[in-house]
Parts: C-alpha cells; sequence; structure tokens
C-alpha cells in the first residue's frame, strides 16, 4: 500500500514539473503531455508550415520573447502567458477559446489574418490586439480587459469584424488611447458590443491616412472618457445605446458622441443618448447628420432618444460649437415638450451654429414602461427584464431604456424589484 502511494505521488509529480523548451521553427502538434511549453528564444511558425496546439496546452513566452505565425496557428483552449508577444506575420491564427494573459504587447497581426472566438486577453501592458493591413478576420464574443492601450485596435483594414465583445478597464496607461481604435479603415461590423468603464474613449475614429466611415450599431457603450470620438471621419452610428460616459468632474470629458473636423458628416439614427455630461458635441467643422427630413432617404431620419444629458445643473443635448447647421429632425426629446428642447441645444443663440430639430418625434413612449408592447404592465415584462439582464446580446435603445426603471443608466435587479412593484400594484 505504502508502494502504491508513493509510486501515484511520483506519477503526479512528474507531471506536475513537466516542460518542453521550444524554440526557432515549430510545427506540427502539441499537447498537454508536454506543458509547460517554455520559450527559450523567439518561435517561428514559418511560411508553408502548420502547428495545431491541443486544449489544455499553455505557453509560457518566458517574458520577453515572440511567438510568430508566418503560416498556420489552430490554437482550441491554449494559454499563453508571462510577457512577450504574440505576433502574426502574413500567416493564419485560428485561436478559439484562447487566453492571453500579461503580455508585453499582446496580439499583433500584421497581414494575413485573424480570427478569434470566446478567447480573453487580459492585462496586457500594450494593446489587447491590433491589426494592421489584414485580410479578413475577426473578434467575436471575447473579452478583452485592462490592456495599457487600446483594447482592440485596427489599422487600414476594412475586413475586420468586431461583435459580441466586452471590452471593459482598457486603456489604463493613457485615456488618449480608446479601448476600441479605428485607424483609416471602414469595417462595416462593430456591433453587439459591450464597451464600459474603459480610462479612455468607448470608441475612437480617426482619419489619418484613408477615410474611416466604419457602421457601429448595436453597442452597449457606457462609463468611458467619452463614448464615440470622430475625428475626420463619416462614420454611420445606429442603434447604440451611448449612456453615462464620463469621468466624474472632469470638464474636457463626457461627450456621448464627439464629433471633430470636416470630413465628420456621417449618419446618427436611432441611438438612445442619455446620462452623459453632452449629449452630441460638435467642434472644428463637423456636421453629422442627427435627424433629417428633407430629403426622402428613410436611413437618416433621426429616432435617436435624448435624455438627461447633464453636467452641473445644465442639460446639453447637442452642442454645436461651428458655424454649421446640424439637422437633428425627428427625434425624441425625453421628457421635455417642443417649447423645452431648445434650451438643452448649444447652438446659434448661445454663439454656436443653428440646430435644426423640428418636427419631433412626437409619439410617446408608455409610461408605466410596457417593456414588451402588449399593451399592459404584467408579469411578462418582467421576464423580459430579467432575460436582458441576463442573455445574450444588446437590447434596443427603446428596449434599455424602458427597462432602465430607475433612469440610472444601467439594467440591473433594482429595476427588476422596481417593475414588480408596478406589476403588483
Amino acid at each position: 500500500m505504502h508502494f502504491r502511494m508513493f509510486f501515484s505521488l511520483i506519477i503526479i509529480t512528474s507531471t506536475l514539473v513537466a516542460q518542453t523548451y521550444v524554440s526557432g521553427i515549430v510545427s506540427g502538434h502539441w499537447d498537454s503531455a508536454g506543458n509547460i511549453y517554455i520559450l527559450s528564444a523567439d518561435c517561428v511558425v514559418g511560411h508553408g508550415d502548420t502547428l495545431i496546439i491541443e486544449p489544455g496546452v499553455r505557453v509560457d513566452l518566458n517574458s520577453n520573447f515572440e511567438f510568430r505565425v508566418q503560416g498556420v496557428l489552430f490554437a482550441d483552449s491554449v494559454a499563453f502567458f508571462n510577457g512577450g508577444k504574440v505576433r502574426g506575420d502574413n500567416g493564419q491564427l485560428e485561436l478559439f477559446k484562447c487566453a492571453f494573459i500579461q503580455l508585453d504587447e499582446g496580439i499583433d497581426i500584421i497581414s494575413g489574418a485573424a480570427r478569434l472566438d470566446q478567447c480573453r486577453i487580459e492585462w496586457s501592458q500594450g494593446n489587447g490586439i491590433s491589426f494592421s493591413n489584414t485580410d479578413t478576420s475577426y473578434v467575436r464574443d471575447s473579452r478583452i480587459i485592462q490592456s495599457g492601450g487600446y483594447g482592440i485596435q485596427i489599422r487600414q483594414s476594412d475586413n475586420v469584424e468586431v461583435s459580441g465583445n466586452t471590452l471593459v478597464e482598457n486603456s489604463t496607461n493613457d485615456f488618449n488611447h480608446p479601448a476600441l481604435f479605428i485607424d483609416s479603415c471602414s469595417p462595416e461590423n462593430i456591433t453587439n458590443n459591450t464597451i464600459y468603464n474603459n480610462y479612455g474613449q468607448g470608441i475612437g475614429v480617426w482619419t489619418l491616412t484613408s477615410i474611416a466611415a466604419p457602421t457601429i450599431s448595436n453597442n452597449l457603450i457606457r462609463g468611458n472618457f467619452t463614448g464615440i470620438t470622430l475625428m475626420n471621419a463619416p462614420a454611420h452610428i445606429l442603434d447604440n445605446i451611448i449612456v453615462a460616459n464620463y469621468q466624474d468632474g472632469n470638464f474636457d470629458s463626457g461627450a456621448g458622441i464627439y464629433a471633430g473636423y470636416e470630413s465628420s458628416v456621417g449618419i446618427v439614427m436611432g441611438n438612445y443618448i442619455g446620462g452623459n455630461y453632452y449629449g452630441v458635441s460638435v467642434i472644428s467643422g463637423a456636421s453629422p447628420n442627427l435627424g433629417d427630413m428633407v430629403n426622402d432617404y428613410l436611413g437618416d431620419d433621426g429616432l435617436n432618444l435624448f435624455y438627461d444629458n447633464t453636467y452641473d445643473g445644465q442639460t446639453w443635448h447637442i452642442w454645436n460649437d461651428t458655424s454649421t447647421p446640424i439637422m437633428a429632425q425627428n427625434n425624441y426629446w425625453l421628457g421635455l415638450d417642443l417649447a423645452e428642447v431648445d434650451a438643452t441645444l448649444y447652438d446659434n443663440e448661445e454663439g454656436g451654429g443653428e440646430v435644426l430639430f423640428e418636427p419631433i418625434y412626437a409619439a410617446p413612449l408608455p409610461d408605466p414602461p410596457d417593456i414588451n408592447d402588449d399593451g399592459s404592465i404584467n408579469i411578462l415584462d418582467v421576464v423580459v427584464l430579467i432575460e436582458a439582464i441576463f442573455g445574450w446580446g444588446v437590447p434596443a435603445p427603446v428596449t434599455f431604456y424602458l427597462s432602465d426603471i430607475n433612469h440610472d443608466f444601467n439594467i440591473n435587479v433594482a429595476d427588476v424589484t422596481s417593475l414588480i412593484e408596478t406589476v403588483v400594484q
């Protein structure tokens, strides 16, 4: 009996201390029997080579080494950790349920393609993940947390999809680094992400070397330095929830949407913009389209919901610090009568350009909140609210507003309690 116990202890101990040192050109299969794989120098999956890393493998980058992919990498449920960098160099990376923990420079994809599904990128000293001049790539249903720089950076790469992700507490080194930064490109699928409590902007879009006109839709953007910042960028901003973005007491923070310079002429439609210091701030010749009922195009017909964008007791739903008129017709001005809307607009009366906001969208939203729109307030509304809290995806802006019973720009258990009280009454 004692011999068996001793033999078992030897097996367990051997498993715990097993390790494989790797360097140079690598290919083939890595499985958990070789754990931990420790880089003793830079590793390269060469052109024409394939490396398949099996579930459960741990790859120690040993503080400062680079794991480079010029060929093909398949990795499922693999952990890369301990400094260093993962780099795609015109290769193909297929990453499923992988973790990248405390890397120096995160994941850097230059040309080639990378597809990340249900991954975690946490505590990178630099950017979480960067794409530059890449082919069809995506980041789906992943978590990017506490990156020192950008959470996700996309440069000159139109074919990158960012969907279903959570980006939280990024930009720890510099508030000028947005959690999601789109530079000189126009990806069409920036959708269904939850971007909150980042130290910089939630989303930043810059035109530096070529036009940046992405489509940003159905995202929840909350609690960042600003919500979405556009610099010479004609982005389409559609059906997002952009709420409570500000740094407490900082007058320079707090715009739900901040649009600057003449090329920022995109469409802003169907968004809930509430609880920021300023709803939409427009400077330096920008003129985003917030609602145009004059033309016959249905895709720019306003329908934004403005609510309680207030700083130090003053509500500014739109701040037009340019000489250009801004179209903002057919929007909801929640809690305001028509005669009260103009006082929430910084425009020609205050020294800026005119904001053309009439006609407004006058159809009232249900009060108390009929969340499922069945004509009554009942337990089914409670079910829908609970699903919104615990379910997948980002709710529609109107659904979010109606579900936020307590108007704190967050949907939580307190809202459920308040709704149940309403139903019981």
